[in-house]
């Protein structure tokens, strides 16, 4: 495979992953690397000479001033340290252009592909980003409650105070969905074949912590396999992570059927499900890019 340069702009990166495995490849390695420089500089110098020139014949003895140039060439040595660093995109880089040097990477754009791919096989697709349909509710709601309170005239202690308990139940429930800042992101490879990956992700390694750029954008997603989904009978629980997965399957779908009715026409609702079925893959992710 012919070397190919990557220089990604990365929206999401597993720093840890990535050191932990430019570690193991390269035996440990250095985050800094010294350099000696040496700068040479020439100097040119010239010398006057004097000196007498006789012409006996004549008996005439003439002075003659010559000036003769001579060029010395001095060197001068200046030694100095250059520290060279690495950024984390810039060690993920390296460690995409190995992996896929060696060929160890697998792209993924179809069905077909899954029957390729392996628990702990690399892959790499490009994807449409939405997050977690019941957290991304949950969250406007919380929203729309908060600026709808601001800007409501001062209310009764009964009612404000009815308000501000369905506030905490809502943020409680969001809060479960997110425990310890993780949470799932929804991709779909290709519409056409219904193909579809989930990421647990997590918010720290967002850039400045934000997931908002990403939805709906397209981008590369390098990450991990952890599950292959190509069976009816098998599925990807988007709630395993959280207080939900105790629930019964029909009690859970039930319970979000009811979430999807009785909303506001005026208000465009995602669809809420609880699992992602075939085909489908369950990825850990190294890095999110453009």
């Amino acid at each position: 495979m012919s070397k190919r340069s990557v220089f990604p702009v990365t929206t999401y990166l597993n720093q840890n992953v990535v050191f932990d495995l430019l570690a193991v490849i390269e035996d440990g390695f250095s985050q800094v690397t010294n350099l000696n420089i040496s700068n040479t500089e020439g100097k040119n110098t010239n010398n006057s000479v004097d000196g007498e020139a006789g012409f006996g014949m004549y008996g005439i003895k003439t002075k003659i001033k010559a000036a003769m140039g001579i060029e010395k060439s001095t060197t001068e040595e200046k030694s100095s340290n250059e520290e060279r660093v690495h950024t984390p995109t810039s060690l993920f880089a390296k460690l995409f252009s190995y992996l896929e040097e060696n060929e160890l990477i697998m792209e993924v754009n179809n069905k077909s592909d899954l029957e390729k791919l392996s628990h702990g096989s690399f892959v790499k697709f490009e994807s449409k980003l939405e997050r977690n349909p019941l957290i991304s509710l949950l969250e406007s709601f919380e929203q729309m409650m908060v600026v709808a309170m601001a800007f409501q005239s001062p209310q009764k202690g009964a009612k404000k105070n009815s308000e501000q308990e369905i506030l905490k139940q809502i943020k409680s429930m969001r809060n479960s969905l997110t425990e310890n800042e993780n949470f799932d992101l929804i991709c779909s490879i290709n519409e056409n074949e219904s193909l579809k990956a989930v990421l647990p992700v997590y918010l720290n390694y967002f850039i400045h912590k934000n997931t908002n750029e990403i939805i709906d954008g397209n981008y590369t997603v390098f990450g991990k396999i952890i599950k292959v989904v190509t069976t009816e009978s098998d599925n990807i629980n988007l709630f395993r992570n959280t207080a939900f997965k105790l629930f019964q399957q029909d009690a859970l779908d039930t319970l979000l059927s009811s979430m999807n009715t009785g909303m506001d026409d005026q208000l465009e609702i995602p669809n809420i499900i609880s699992r992602i079925s075939s085909p489908a893959i369950l990825v850990i992710p190294i890095a999110i890019y453009s």
